[in-house]
């Protein structure tokens, strides 16, 4: 009836245990010093015998109670014991032995308070009524103590024989004095109890208000999170809407470009410009396939250092490039090996990126890109880059096919040399270069002597042969420059830009001897011998001053060398107004 409920459930068995270790030492130590100094008084200060019984009785008593003390430590070390039926048990062993031991002490009932000592954990974990049953059980004890154990070891008990009203007193007055004590003990546990309660609610509120918060906290972090997430789609998308924007105005200004840019190297300088400012590289290379489509040439580039333009125009046509022209693949290398791109050596290249010209199968040639930095490309840039040559591969293709249409148009059908129109558009733009920069430009006029003879005997396709043969043997003798056309007929011109009249003059007789030397047959060989050509020859501002005359002095020169018997050249008269 007089059990309370344990004062503070959340540390408890902390506080147990603290007390119950305390008490422990306190009777480990106490006991040995009571029994050390009640020995020296019987044995050595009175000289009394030495009465082995109670020595025997005070260790096993001892031993006992420092064994309940080590076993109670331990269960409460594994926290197997706490304050309920096995502790009491415990303490009322205490209890009993401590009596035992004070009871066998001469002047043990002057020290009777000590049987108390286990009760202040009882009084602090149970409270005072609580612990008013185990100060009757200690008194009883230790009354029935006092009268039994002397009579067991045969000894004197002086405190019990000499017993008089004073000390009674004293006794009573110990035992008022630790009950107070314990009541006093009782109400400091009662304030601590209602302070540790009163702070455990307050920890509570605040763990409650801390979890609040840490739940706000973790919201806002989530918002946070997805805020981030929101933010990193919108900058990819804006990234993606950038990119897609500067791909379009590539596309559109390269466009612009091939509708109204019809020079391809005035075109491809253009397409070079807008790389560098797109992609933002130190240098940006066009390099095309010559017209026998086996070695590249460098056509534009922004490298302005002359040593490091030779430098790549001569290795241009390295294995590292032409597999990539081979396999029709982007090359991105972002860490650059100088051993493997020969063109890098000695310049300050991190990172290129190579892109093929095709179209249709077709390969023009490749756009090369350098950065002095490493890990300078990545995917975008190799869209963007294959999203560019592929404009300028359809822009090559088109103007090739242009070139095609502009030479069918050019070119006369049989011969294959150039007809009379464009020769007229030559000789106009040639001497109006020739007019401002000051140089001479002579034309060869000549036709097939007697050629209708030749139609007239074998045949009009012998005489194409005929036409088709002194054609192909004056274009592989005339220089790259020079323009051989069919100007009508069995009748050809040949203009020769900064030509003197001598030069000219041997030009022909070379070109005419090895006319006269040609053999010609056809499928079922016939062969015309002595084909030959009569020759006028004309300068430019020497002989004449202009196109009309030009043509016309050329054209008398023609007619004279027919009239001094044919297969000879004559040099045109100067002109007079």
């Amino acid at each position: 009836m007089f059990k309370k409920k344990y004062r503070i459930p959340f540390n408890l068995p902390v506080e147990f245990s603290s007390y119950e270790k305390v008490i422990s030492i306190f009777l480990g130590v106490i006991i040995p010093l009571l029994v050390l100094s009640d020995s020296y008084v019987e044995y050595f200060a009175k000289q009394n015998m030495i009465n082995y019984r109670k020595i025997f009785l005070q260790s096993a008593l001892y031993i006992t109670l420092i064994t309940a003390g080590l076993y109670k430590l331990s269960q409460i070390k594994r926290n197997n014991l706490k304050p309920g039926q096995l502790c009491r048990i415990l303490k009322l062993i205490d209890i009993l032995l401590v009596s035992l031991i004070l009871s066998t002490l001469k002047y043990g009932l002057l020290f009777c308070f000590i049987v108390f000592v286990p009760i202040v954990s009882i009084c602090i974990t149970e409270g005072f009524w609580a612990s008013m049953w185990y100060v009757f059980y200690a008194t009883v004890i230790q009354f029935f103590s006092a009268l039994l154990v002397p009579i067991i070891i045969d000894a004197e008990i002086t405190l019990i024989n000499s017993l008089n009203f004073s000390r009674e007193l004293f006794i009573i007055t110990l035992y008022l004095v630790f009950i107070v004590l314990l009541r006093i003990l009782d109400m400091h546990n009662d304030l601590y109890t209602l302070r540790e309660l009163d702070n455990q609610k307050h920890l509570s509120e605040l763990k409650k208000e801390y979890d609040q918060l840490m739940q706000a906290r973790n919201e806002r972090q989530e918002q946070f999170e997805k805020l981030k997430e929101v933010n990193s789609q919108l900058e990819e998308m804006n990234r993606k809407l950038t990119s897609s924007l500067a791909e379009f105005f590539t596309l559109q200004q390269i466009s612009q470009a091939i509708s109204s840019i019809f020079d391809m190297n005035e075109l491809l300088k253009f397409v070079n410009d807008i790389i560098l400012g797109v992609m933002g590289v130190a240098t940006s290379n066009i390099a095309l396939y010559n017209k026998e489509g086996n070695r590249l040439k460098v056509q534009v580039t922004n490298i302005s250092n002359a040593r490091e333009r030779a430098l790549l125009t001569d290795n241009i046509n390295s294995p590292a490039l032409k597999e990539c022209l081979d396999k029709g693949m982007t090359i991105i290398d972002n860490s650059v090996d100088t051993n493997k791109y020969s063109f890098t050596k000695g310049r300050n290249v991190k990172s290129l990126m190579c892109v093929p010209l095709q179209v249709k199968g077709n390969t023009y040639g490749l756009i090369l890109i350098e950065h002095t930095i490493t890990n300078a490309f990545d995917e975008n840039s190799v869209r963007l880059l294959e999203v560019i040559t592929q404009q300028v591969s359809i822009a090559i293709e088109n103007a090739k096919l242009y070139e095609k249409l502009q030479d069918y148009a050019n070119t006369d059908g049989l011969t294959q040399v150039y007809n009379r129109a464009y020769f007229q558009k030559r000789l106009y733009e040639e001497l109006s270069r020739a007019r401002q920069q000051d140089y001479e430009v002579s034309i060869i006029f000549f036709d097939i002597d007697d050629f209708k003879i030749y139609n007239d005997t074998y045949g009009h396709l012998f005489g194409d042969m005929i036409l088709q043969s002194i054609a192909l043997a004056v274009k592989d003798s005339v220089r790259k420059d020079d323009v051989v056309a069919r100007f009508g007929g069995e009748e050809f011109i040949i203009l020769l830009p900064y030509t003197g009249k001598e030069v000219a003059y041997e030009k022909a007789e070379e070109l005419r001897r090895k006319i006269s030397e040609l053999v010609i047959c056809d499928q079922n060989n016939n062969v015309a011998s002595s084909v030959s050509v009569s020759m006028g020859v004309s300068t430019f501002p020497t002989l004449a001053k202009n196109e009309i005359e030009l043509l016309n002095s050329a054209d008398k020169a023609l007619y004279a060398a027919k009239e001094r018997g044919k297969n000879c050249v004559s040099l045109a008269q100067p002109c007079t107004s």
